[in-house]
């Protein structure tokens, strides 16, 4: 006659794939003492001594079952495959900075290192993933480019740069020297601009009135002729 202990190691030898296995024991867990549930995974192990799903299985039964000490050996036994898998995540973490996922690969690498805390190569990469990037160095004021400026025309741009080195630098004489010489020119070209608004304003009010005058003679014509 078949024993019940016969039945279900039937059942579990005729199970193939990871996933029913795991059902299978599951429901054992739910129904059966924990001996038969210890027995029917220990049998899987025998054959998959990789699934990862039946050692924990395995684990939380010993634990539950009042024997830490076993349970301890085999989550040490799944740590240590665990570890051995971890470099999946260092190689996620690449395949996401190639891609320009850099928040991603930074996940990716903390847990590598929090199974692989050694690896120089991980640490330097998370360190220089999580750096901010670098700004661009803003152009500093100095004499040199105040005077390109002022080659090429732009007086206004090259007075700026010119009191910014004079504001960094207060007791540079000649650069004090050359900016009070810059602001000489700029007066005279305002003025210029000014005079020759004025000028323009003139004409326009010199037209105005010989445009009146005109129109004031061909108006005395029209009544010399009625």
């Amino acid at each position: 006659m078949t024993t019940l202990d016969g039945i279900y190691d039937e059942i579990v030898d005729k199970i193939a794939t990871p996933k029913l296995r795991l059902v299978l024991l599951e429901a054992l867990k739910k129904e059966v003492e924990p001996e038969r549930v210890i027995r029917a995974c220990k049998r899987v192990l025998e054959s998959f001594p990789d699934d990862i799903d039946t050692r924990k299985l395995l684990a939380e039964t010993y634990f539950e079952g009042g024997s830490p000490e076993l349970a301890e050996a085999e989550l040490e036994k799944l740590c240590k495959q665990i570890d051995e898998l971890s470099s999946i995540f260092k190689l996620q973490a690449e395949l996401f900075r190639k891609d320009d996922r850099i928040e991603e690969a930074i996940d990716s690498l903390k847990i590598y290192l929090a199974h692989q805390g050694s690896d120089e190569e991980a640490i330097g990469l998370l360190s220089e993933l999580s750096s901010p990037p670098e700004e661009e160095p803003s152009v500093l004021p100095t004499s040199t480019l105040a005077e390109m400026y002022y080659r090429q025309g732009e007086l206004q741009e090259a007075i700026k740069v010119y009191e910014q080195v004079v504001k960094a630098s207060p007791d540079d004489e000649e650069v004090r020297t050359r900016l009070n010489e810059l602001k000489g020119m700029k007066e005279p070209e305002e003025r210029r601009r000014t005079k020759g608004e004025m000028l323009k304003e003139k004409k326009l009010r010199l037209i105005g009135i010989l445009e009146r005058w005109l129109a004031a003679i061909e108006q005395r014509k029209l009544e010399t002729v009625n």
